[in-house]
């Protein structure tokens, strides 16, 4: 029982819709309380409460799996399985299907700008013929829309009103010729006195460093500045003489004065205060003697300064004219040394000059002679319609006579919606499909967009124009010609795309829709 209650408690069949039939209500009474005691077992072994079996249907149908003698299994109502399933499978199915689209949309995709666009001639393809002397326009060669190669022969001009023209050019010549023989002439003059001048001026220079020598140290000076420093030292010594004459006449005087109150008192002699004052009047003459001397020596030191002053000045006045004299030779050999360089350059320039016109002169008095012949410049279609009406016309030099194109580049002029502007980008690749189905397509790039909108001929829409050159190295394409443009820009979502695409059609924008 134990084994059996075990093996009914574990044992979880899966849930069928079907009901089990028992064969008869004893063996189903008795399972029943087998199921009981068994459960009643479990739980007093295992402290559990197990939820009573649910009694089955009188409408079920039996189990293909239930055999007799075998424990009823649990079963589920089909009924009630059904009406408590997930009830919002027709929303989960709309939102799989919007996820599913909303992806999609953000997978991106290629993205052009499809227009046309127009073929023309290539910036700087375009070559005028230019009559290059004057003259009469006597023949043509070429017709026009006509292929030529560089250095073709195009037209024959005549020359002769040409004389004019080297009679002047003659006469230029001349005095080119005479000017560069004076400069010559002058070179060689201006040299010699330059080098002349400069001899005079190294002459000029030794003697004032000679004179600058001697003023520092003249004889003459040197020897009246020893004879003043002897008479200065006469000087000295005499007034040494006077200080002691002086001295001792001021002893005498004072002894005078006390030997007269002496001889009032009768103390002495007169005789010795007659004494005393002849000595007073001899030192009194000797000291005026000494005196008139020292006058005497510095009236010597004055007249030799005023002798060195002379020489001195003498000397520098010498020095100055010798100065003025160099001045003089430096701004001469100045002045011709200018007109030295002045000389070479117009020789120098005069060569060159008179090569030129020499040239020049030569050149159109070959071109007198014969009938000149021009050539075409580069090669290219001839563009100009009507340049036989200039036949037997007689043209200034620099008169245009036809216009010669280089087709091996033409430019494609795209006329974008302003819708689509803005995916427009400089460098993006563009494809050209001309309209002849036998033709090639060309790929290139945007080189240039301009800066400012212009309407379409019917003054309906706004075109930017871009341009894109076009390689014609086989010359299948024409200015003129039209061709279909496909511009490639930035991929962007498919729903983007889309979007654009409605806004374009509709025109939501107009009504303040779309951002």
């Amino acid at each position: 029982m134990k084994s059996q209650s075990t093996t009914t408690k574990s044992t979880k069949l899966p849930t069928s819709p079907l009901r089990v039939v028992p064969p008869s209500e004893v063996k189903e009474k008795r399972v029943g309380e087998t199921s009981k005691q068994t459960r009643g077992r479990g739980d007093a072994e295992t402290g559990r409460r197990e939820i009573p079996p649910t009694p089955p249907s009188a409408t079920a149908k039996p189990s293909p799996a239930t055999r007799i003698g075998e424990p009823p299994r649990k079963e589920t109502d089909t009924t009630k399985n059904t009406t408590t399933s997930f009830p919002y499978k027709p929303l989960l199915g709309f939102g799989i299907i919007a996820i599913g689209l909303g992806l999609i949309s953000q997978i991106p995709v290629a993205n052009s700008v499809n227009a046309e666009a127009q073929l023309e001639p290539a910036p700087n393809s375009h070559r005028v013929l230019y009559t290059e002397v004057p003259g009469t326009l006597t023949k043509f060669f070429v017709e026009p829309n006509q292929q030529v190669d560089a250095n073709d022969e195009i037209a024959i001009i005549s020359t002769e009103d040409m004389d004019q023209e080297i009679a002047q050019s003659q006469a230029e010549l001349d005095k080119a010729t005479s000017n560069f023989e004076s400069a010559s002439s002058q070179l060689n003059t201006l040299s010699a006195k330059i080098q002349e001048t400069s001899i005079q001026e190294s002459l000029i220079t030794k003697q004032i460093q000679q004179l600058q020598q001697e003023l520092t140290n003249l004889p003459e000076v040197e020897k009246f500045n020893q004879e003043i420093a002897a008479l200065q030292s006469r000087i000295i010594g005499v007034r040494s003489q006077i200080a002691g004459s002086n001295e001792t006449l001021a002893r005498t005087r004072t002894r005078l004065s006390r030997y007269q109150d002496l001889v009032a008192q009768g103390a002495i002699a007169l005789n010795l205060v007659e004494e005393l004052q002849d000595r007073e009047t001899s030192l009194i003459t000797q000291i005026s003697t000494q005196e008139s001397e020292i006058n005497q020596l510095e009236q010597q030191i004055a007249a030799k300064q005023a002798e060195i002053k002379i020489v001195t000045k003498s000397k520098q006045e010498e020095l100055r004219i010798l100065q003025n004299q160099l001045d003089t030779l430096a701004a001469t050999r100045e002045t011709a040394t200018v007109d030295l360089s002045a000389a070479r350059q117009s020789v120098s320039s005069q060569k060159p000059l008179i090569k030129t016109l020499k040239q020049e002169l030569k050149r159109k008095q070959t071109k007198q002679q014969t009938h000149q012949i021009l050539k075409a410049k580069q090669t290219g279609l001839i563009i100009t319609p009507d340049f036989h009406k200039l036949l037997g016309r007689t043209m200034p030099a620099g008169e245009p006579i036809l216009e010669i194109a280089d087709l091996s580049s033409l430019v494609a002029i795209i006329e974008v919606p302003q819708t689509d502007s803005d995916i427009v980008q400089n460098g993006a690749q563009v494809t050209f499909r001309p309209l002849e189905p036998g033709l090639p397509s060309y790929t290139t790039q945007l080189e240039k967009m301009e800066l400012v909108m212009q309407p379409d001929p019917s003054q309906q829409k706004q075109l930017l124009k871009v341009r894109a050159l076009v390689n014609n190295a086989e010359q299948h394409l024409i200015p003129g010609a039209k061709v279909y443009a496909s511009i490639e820009s930035e991929k962007m979502p498919l729903y983007q795309k889309v979007q654009r695409e409605l806004m374009k059609l509709f025109k939501w924008r107009k009504y303040g829709w779309g951002g």
